[in-house]
């Protein structure tokens, strides 16, 4: 969970395999919602887009959750 909080917040992101089902489940709902990158996303990386970056919070807890 520490690792996922930290390292979304990094530019290059927290890679998608540190996540569990569920965790995975919520990623593609952010990246539907504009709160993930595209790009980073499809090479199996979670990256905040500008919109993201600013509900950072709200898109880790539900990752790790």
């Amino acid at each position: 969970m520490e690792r996922v909080l930290l390292e979304l917040r990094l530019r290059e992101g927290v890679p998608l395999s540190l996540l569990k089902e569920d965790g995975l489940a919520a990623s593609r709902r952010a990246l539907a919602d504009g709160l993930l990158q595209e790009g980073p996303y499809a090479q199996g990386r979670a990256v905040l887009t500008l919109r993201g970056r600013l509900l950072a919070d709200a898109v880790v807890r539900d990752l790790v959750d």
